[in-house]
């Protein structure tokens, strides 16, 4: 299991004899004497141990860093106690194994007690569990205890893996630092019983309260996401390639319509300088400036360079309007949909329409104005 997912099971309790018998093989040969053989046959108690539970963690988040990422890391301590009893009226032997969350992972300040008797140097591990062997007088109860200080990332969940009755079951949570309004819960995870505010109203602890119930259902937390260095300057660039497909279609169509000299090889420089752009935007954002800064330093600087080239192509309303319409779909839709991730649709789609709508009006430009021409050509060529 990896270290960083904190899975925690429930204690294992395990009530039996053993029987010494003698199994009497026959031989196929009637002339050899049958084989005694000694064996050990296990009778366990099928009867339910468990009598109560009282689980106590304290959840708080300690945020680490592994390269350039941040990941949403916690330290807990955990305090587990389980009554039980020998549900059988006869000797018996017990094993008590604790599963831990993790097989490669730090313990600290690690304590067990069995009815108020150390017993931590009694105890196996083997397998990142803890095991105790002992043997049970008749209905004898026994109280349970370990605690332990560790770590984890993202989520810490707790389960009772056996299909057993649970009773008198009771796992208190902790968050000192982590409000209601920003729970989250792991898969396959029961919502809790009930959530009250901490004394410092700062965080909340979450009360999972269990009696004469089945589940197979968890119980736990997931920790929120948190924000990661470039984030920003990746949600933008996810959307430039739409933004820069649109310009080039914009800009070979408007070019075209107009008539200018050499349309296509200046929509592909033009293309080709705005892909530049966006590339020095992620390399610079990265290494010196961040997102904000390489904006305002360096992406709207060379598309208001590129705009203000455009406007010497050629003369014209047009050409003032494709500038402008550069900027927006340049500068602004990208920084627009990528961070706001839930509309990136919507935006897509308005600056869809404006360029159909800008591209429209030009050709309907084009067409009236050929029109006007042939009209007053016309009249000029009759006489002849």
């Amino acid at each position: 299991m990896d270290a960083s997912r904190r899975e925690q099971g429930e204690l294992k309790v395990e009530i039996y004899t053993d029987q010494e018998v003698t199994e009497r093989i026959e031989s196929e040969d009637l002339t050899k004497p049958a084989v005694l053989r000694k064996k050990i046959v296990r009778h366990p108690v099928t009867a339910n141990p468990f009598v109560a539970e009282r689980h106590e963690i304290v959840l708080k988040q300690n945020a680490r860093k592994k390269g350039s990422a941040y990941y949403g890391g916690y330290e807990t301590v955990c305090r587990f106690s389980w009554k039980l009893n020998n549900p059988a009226g006869t000797p018996q032997k017990c094993n008590l194994a604790f599963p831990l969350p993790a097989s490669r992972a730090m313990y600290d300040e690690m304590s067990a007690t069995l009815n108020g008797m150390d017993v931590l140097p009694q105890m196996q591990l083997k397998d990142a569990t803890l095991m105790l062997a002992r043997d049970l007088q008749p209905n004898e109860a026994l109280d349970f205890r370990i605690s332990f200080k560790s770590r984890g990332v993202s989520f810490w969940y707790f389960q009772v893996r056996e299909a057993r009755e649970i009773r008198d079951f009771l796992l208190t949570l902790t968050l000192p630092d982590l409000p209601k309004a920003r729970l989250n819960y792991p898969g396959s995870c029961m919502t809790p019983t009930d959530i009250q505010p901490t004394n410092s109203a700062r965080g909340c602890v979450l009360t999972f309260r269990l009696d004469h119930a089945i589940s197979s259902q968890g119980m736990g937390v997931a920790l929120p996401s948190l924000p990661q260095p470039g984030e920003m300057t990746n949600a933008v660039l996810g959307e430039t390639e739409r933004a820069w497909l649109l310009l080039f279609a914009i800009l070979a169509s408007t070019l075209a319509l107009a008539q200018v000299r050499h349309a296509v090889l200046i929509s592909i420089l033009f293309g080709a300088a705005t892909a530049f752009a966006y590339g020095l935007l992620g390399d610079f954002s990265d290494l010196l400036f961040g997102f904000l800064g390489t904006t305002g330093l360096i992406l709207v600087p060379l598309l208001l360079v590129l705009a203000k080239l455009l406007t010497r192509v050629t003369g014209g309303t047009a050409i003032k309007a494709l500038a402008l319409l550069f900027l927006v779909i340049g500068i602004l839709y990208p920084c627009v949909a990528g961070l706001d991730s839930g509309r990136q649709t919507l935006y897509l789609n308005l600056c869809a329409v404006g360029s159909l709508g800008f591209m429209a009006w030009v050709l309907a430009s084009r067409l009236r104005n050929r029109s006007e021409e042939q009209t007053r050509a016309n009249p000029t060529a009759q006489p002849g």
